[in-house]
């Protein structure tokens, strides 16, 4: 009877525990690192554009924007930015419909942080309420010089994508710093810098 008792037991948990990868990890396509308009015309073209379409991104276009804000692009694991003493604290928090996610650039992949989608607390000027992505920046309280120039260095790169593949995107501070980093899970010693809009154009 007992046997029995455990052998039930266990088949309901196998049942009842969440599922696992498939849900909480999400592996991106690999970036075309060859394709995209010139430099030049890209640092031409870009700007901060604040109509966006409410349309998701496809995984393709927000794997290659985030390996252009934090991704790797050396067989020794440093990024596609400068980083000051080769520090490796910047976090970059990815908001969008289906939940909050943080980029792992190690194997270009996103964590899940939670299910919810928090982007409204990011929403406190119109013109950002249809972007379907929202991108959060954060980094060391200890290292805020640093971290400022890390999270400048990510957000220009994805500019220059975003003016190369045709995308609006827009840098913004105005919003409730701390509120946002308790909604990411952050750890006490990280603070939110920065966040950037991006989407297709309306």
């Amino acid at each position: 009877m007992l046997k029995l008792l455990v052998s039930v037991f266990f088949s309901l948990f196998l049942i009842s525990r969440p599922a696992e990868s498939a849900d909480t990890l999400r592996k991106l396509p690999a970036p075309d690192t060859t394709g995209g308009k010139p430099l030049m015309q890209a640092l031409n073209e870009r700007q901060s554009l604040k109509d966006f379409s409410s349309a998701a991104l496809p995984d393709k276009v927000l794997g290659e924007i985030l390996w252009a804000a934090w991704g790797v692009n050396r067989s020794d694991g440093k990024h596609t930015i400068p980083t000051s003493m080769n520090k490796q604290e910047l976090t970059v928090s990815v908001l969008l419909a289906d939940g909050t996610w943080k980029y792992n650039p190690a194997d270009h992949s996103l964590e899940l942080v939670t299910a919810k989608d928090i982007r409204p607390l990011l929403n406190t000027q119109e013109y950002v309420k249809d972007a379907p992505l929202q991108l959060v920046y954060a980094g060391e309280r200890s290292d805020s010089k640093n971290a400022l120039m890390h999270a400048g260095s990510a957000y220009q790169n994805v500019g220059l994508y975003a003016a190369s593949a045709g995308l609006h995107n827009v840098v913004r501070g105005y919003f409730d710093a701390p509120a946002v980093a308790e909604a990411l899970n952050l750890p006490a010693a990280q603070e939110v810098l920065i966040s950037q809009a991006v989407g297709l154009p309306k």
